[in-house]
């Protein structure tokens, strides 16, 4: 393989490991949010 490859092969890998980050810390954001509408929905029609 030649240099020019190899630095388009990390390069991907590198976007595709930061594009993957930040899937996680979506489905982590929403997973919060959604329990934070829970929690609010919940005190107001149990209080």
């Amino acid at each position: 393989m030649n240099k020019k490859h190899q630095a388009k092969l990390k390069a991907r890998a590198a976007r595709e490991k930061r594009q993957a980050r930040r899937v996680i810390n979506g489905i982590f954001i929403g997973l919060i949010l959604l329990m934070v509408l829970f929690l609010i929905g919940y005190y107001l029609l149990a209080g």
